[in-house]
């Protein structure tokens, strides 16, 4: 069966090729939760994941003695991976948190807390940091000192020189992320 919708997204058949993806479409889903990406939104995601799996079905010989899924998956965590260094390339390390003056006199200066701010609701920022505070709690010691670094702009550069705090940091980072998408 799966043979057949291969060979069909091959010649051309779109709905074989959608039919193959909603298959793999869990894989974008994964891999979504694992990294962190800014500029991508959750249909962005999908997005590279279609043009990736597109890739990947053209590239596809059952022959090689390797599945599509194999096939895709390294394909896509590559194509994330990618995104990733170009996004934290020393040259674009100041484009982080930039905002455009033009864009800012184009939208009036009174929206210039907009971009620093992540909600205007106060109830939802509110609820967000109590959601922060309960998840510091799952943190150990040595976590918890490598987030206030991160924080921190002064002491940034003895987090990345140390690896076991740049891990710890990674940690904290994951399971803040874990419990805020298991409480929102």
């Amino acid at each position: 069966m799966q043979t057949t919708l291969i060979l069909a997204a091959k010649q051309g058949d779109e709905e074989a090729l959608e039919a193959l993806y909603r298959q793999y479409r869990p894989l974008v889903y994964s891999l979504r939760k694992k990294y962190f990406l800014r500029e991508l939104d959750e249909q962005d995601w999908f997005q590279e994941g279609f043009i990736i799996f597109y890739d990947c079905i053209q590239a596809f010989e059952p022959d090689y003695g390797t599945s599509l899924g194999v096939l895709f998956k390294r394909s896509f965590e590559n194509r994330i991976r990618s995104l990733i260094r170009r996004e934290f390339a020393y040259k674009r390390k100041t484009n982080i948190g930039a905002v455009s003056f033009e864009q800012t006199i184009a939208d009036g200066f009174e929206d210039l807390c907009e971009y620093t701010s992540h909600t205007d609701d106060a109830l939802q920022q509110l609820l967000l940091q109590e959601v922060f505070a309960e998840s510091q709690q799952l943190l150990s010691p040595l976590e918890m000192k490598a987030l206030y670094q991160s924080i921190s702009l002064t002491e940034n550069d003895a987090l990345k020189a140390d690896a076991s705090l740049m891990s710890a940091y990674n940690r904290s980072r994951r399971k803040i992320t874990n419990y805020f998408s298991e409480y929102l």
